[in-house]
């Protein structure tokens, strides 16, 4: 928008800006003096946004609250004058039309565009902190997930993995009974018969005898083994690993309180002590558990004893007769006998016992955090064999290989294109091989899978390795805390989403009515403008063009 066309017709004075900013101080001095509490809307005036339509709105307000403030004259006099001065000097010579058109150029180039700019900024990055957000919401959901998952695959709990690891190993023992009584059940009896009659009858030759097929399932049923898996060096140590490195802390705690205080004192041969105590029996001695103090004449050395039954290993006396230390002062120039026995009175008793019960509440906590039955060195038990991985594998490859051969089974026996030839074969064949039908092979096979599944699970698997391996536990426990940690992490990402998202706002609040301001006073400055410019030119009808109405049109 440009006025100069005003400016070379005269209607507007050639040094209106520097009139305007002489007028600017005058309304910042006005504004000191304003009565603020006739109206609320003169606390939000501001000296830089106070042009000439603010000057005329205090005007009016001036004028309508105080009407008998005018003069004889008829004019206004007081704040209201000030004010009424001030809306004459914009309306001289036209220098409010200069000052519109400025506030219009400034607010329809620079401050409605980066307003709105800034708005779609923000609603952006909203926009983005929602979607971020509903991101950081699936993953954590999915975490968790997986942390369940993994517990409830280990049959935990997931509050204290750790201990509910060492808890769940056992389980073991009543995990391989389960075993055993499936391998030694008739249903695996019946399926090794059958495999062995099978291969005598298919595959020994005649006059020769066969071996026996699957040892090592033949060597459970025969001689079950021992179910213990696990002894005091091995599984006790692990379990009260937490509790030892809490008393480590305690031990560094009780240690940092023995002080040595290094105290080296001398007998001075020129001086002359008088303790002014007076004189004590010599026999009398101050009672147990106390730091006691002995002073003879007639020695040079001086010594200390602390007599406490209850600690063990701080001190030692240096007398073997009485444990008794005796600081014997020798005064020079002095006959006078002094020996005053001073009992300082001072007990460690109740820090010992302290430090005691401390120490018996931690060796608790460790006793019940292990709670695994212990075996002396004398007496140790033997560990399960299951425990051992090449005892596993050779029971397993017994177990699918009668699992292969009864699945084979049950396959030739369900097929029509062979059923002649196997009626053929069995009726040749032993009875014990005509016996078994499919629903009869569907039940060993069921029994054989289940034996399977539990020597192969992953909850087996871990626990055995737990049992094996300290470092496995801790891997372990990391991993299964590392996908817990995870979900934290992501949860305090949303926490931290959600505090940007109120900051945002914040800034989004508080821009609104700045933009709504802004285009407000430019609807109103161009309204005023073309209603100026109108009169200015005898009625005639003015409409201002350009990029101002595309703001105005958007707003």
């Amino acid at each position: 928008m440009k006025f100069e066309w005003l400016i070379d017709r005269k209607r507007i004075s050639a040094d209106w800006r520097k009139r305007l900013s002489l007028l600017r101080a005058r309304i910042a001095s006005a504004l000191k003096s304003l009565p603020k509490d006739l109206d609320p809307w003169f606390q939000t005036l501001d000296p830089e946004n106070t042009g000439y339509l603010e000057a005329k709105r205090i005007c009016v307000i001036l004028s309508e609250s105080t009407p008998e403030i005018r003069n004889i004259f008829g004019r206004l006099s007081g704040a209201a004058g000030e004010w009424e001065a001030i809306v004459r000097a914009f309306e001289k010579d036209y220098l409010y039309l200069g000052e519109a058109a400025q506030i219009i150029v400034q607010n329809v180039n620079y401050e409605i565009p980066y307003e709105k700019k800034q708005v779609l900024k923000i609603q952006q990055q909203m926009a983005d902190l929602d979607r971020k957000e509903a991101e950081l919401k699936r993953s954590a959901n999915a975490s968790a997930m997986k942390y369940q998952e993994a517990c409830q695959e280990l049959g935990l709990q997931g509050e204290n993995v750790r201990l509910e690891l060492l808890e769940m190993a056992k389980t073991l023992p009543s995990t391989f009974a389960e075993i055993v009584e499936i391998l030694c059940g008739d249903s695996v009896q019946k399926a090794l018969g059958f495999y062995q009659t099978f291969v005598d009858h298919a595959h020994t030759e005649k006059g020769k005898v066969a071996g026996n097929v699957l040892p090592s399932l033949r060597d459970l049923r025969d001689n079950p083994p021992v179910l213990d898996v696990f002894s005091s060096s091995e599984i006790a140590a692990t379990a009260v690993h937490l509790a030892k490195e809490q008393e480590k802390t305690f031990e560094v705690e009780v240690s940092s309180n023995d002080i040595d205080w290094n105290i080296n004192t001398t007998a001075d041969e020129t001086a002359v002590i008088d303790w002014e105590i007076g004189t004590i029996d010599q026999s009398e001695t101050c009672r147990n558990d106390k730091v006691e103090q002995t002073l003879h004449p007639t020695s040079e050395k001086m010594e200390f004893v602390l007599q406490d039954d209850t600690v063990k290993g701080g001190f030692q006396s240096l007398d073997t007769k009485n444990d008794i230390i005796d600081r014997n002062v020798k005064d020079t120039g002095v006959s006078e006998p002094i020996q005053p026995e001073i009992c300082w009175d001072i007990s460690i008793e109740d820090a010992s016992v302290a430090a005691t019960e401390e120490t018996m509440e931690r060796e608790s906590s460790a006793h019940h955090l292990s709670n695994f039955p212990e075996a002396t060195e004398n007496e140790k038990h033997p560990l399960s064999p299951f425990l051992d991985t090449e005892y596993r594998n050779e029971l397993l490859d017994d177990l699918f290989e009668l699992k292969a051969f009864l699945n084979q089974r049950l396959v030739e026996l369900g097929s029509q294109e062979t059923s002649s030839l196997q009626h053929q074969v069995q009726a040749v064949a032993p009875p014990v091989l005509q016996q078994y039908g499919p629903d009869s092979l569907c039940t060993m096979l069921s029994d054989l899978s289940q034996a399977i599944s539990l020597v192969t699970n992953r909850k087996t698997r871990d626990l055995i390795m737990i049992l094996n391996s300290k470092r496995f536990l801790d891997r372990l426990e990391s991993s299964l805390n590392q996908k817990k940690q995870y979900e934290v992490k992501l949860l305090e990402s949303m926490q931290e989403v959600s505090k940007r998202r109120m900051e945002l706002r914040s800034s989004l609040s508080s821009l609104w009515p700045k933009q709504e301001a802004a285009i407000s006073r430019t609807r109103e400055l161009k309204k005023l403008c073309e209603t100026s410019l109108s009169a200015m030119f005898d009625g005639r009808p003015v409409n201002m063009i350009g990029e101002i109405n595309n703001i105005l049109g958007q707003a």
